[in-house]
């Protein structure tokens, strides 16, 4: 079970303007805004710093400057992200705690990606002591909001029986979720399942599919 690589994703913000001929603000408008104090701003400029978005050069420096100030303002994608960069060692030292930390903040929440990633380093023992149950736990919840790798890792807990009672027939329901969303180790997994017989009846019409 690893971090997904995925996990700089900058979410479209919707800015309320005064004018509703503005569809986006520009630069210049939301360094304004950050500077003013609003956190949805402080994050944006972070995250445009952080990947170079909007033809803005990357400062790893200054995004975690404007991110630090975003997550100190209640930004909840500000804490996530900051959980990435110290994981990653993306512009600071790389720090699994601190990591951790972050995760666990905006984990709580409800953020979808914070969850998985804190079952993630939960069920490594990475930044934190290995716990099979608090991973089934926060890759639970990442779950019943529909991430697909949160899906496939939940069906692996439950296949090993880690953190939780050994299930194949939850095994098989959380890896056709996450098949149904195109994670192709749940597909293959599914295949196997049904071509053996674990959970469900052997069916070799569902394995090939």
């Amino acid at each position: 079970m690893k971090i997904k690589n995925s996990a700089f994703y900058i979410f479209m913000v919707i800015f309320s303007l005064h004018s509703p001929a503005f569809a986006e603000p520009s630069v210049a408008d939301i360094q304004y805004r950050a500077g003013q104090g609003q956190a949805v701003a402080q994050y944006h400029l972070g995250m445009m710093l952080l990947s170079g978005e909007q033809g803005v050069v990357k400062n790893y420096e200054q995004a975690f400057k404007w991110l630090t100030a975003a997550d100190q303002n209640g930004s909840v994608g500000a804490k996530y992200s900051l959980g990435m960069m110290y994981y990653t060692g993306t512009g600071v030292e790389k720090d699994a705690k601190r990591a951790f930390d972050y995760f666990t903040k905006a984990a709580a929440k409800g953020h979808a990606k914070a969850q998985y990633n804190l079952g993630v380093l939960y069920d490594r023992g990475e930044g934190t002591a290995q716990n099979y149950v608090q991973a089934f736990e926060w890759f639970s919840r990442a779950a019943e909001q529909g991430y697909p790798p949160a899906e496939y890792n939940l069906a692996q807990l439950y296949k090993k029986g880690h953190g939780v009672s050994q299930s194949d027939e939850q095994a098989l329901k959380w890896y056709t979720k996450a098949a149904e969303h195109d994670e192709s180790d749940a597909q293959y997994n599914l295949a196997q399942m049904y071509l053996n017989g674990e959970g469900t009846p052997k069916n070799l019409e569902m394995a090939k599919k």
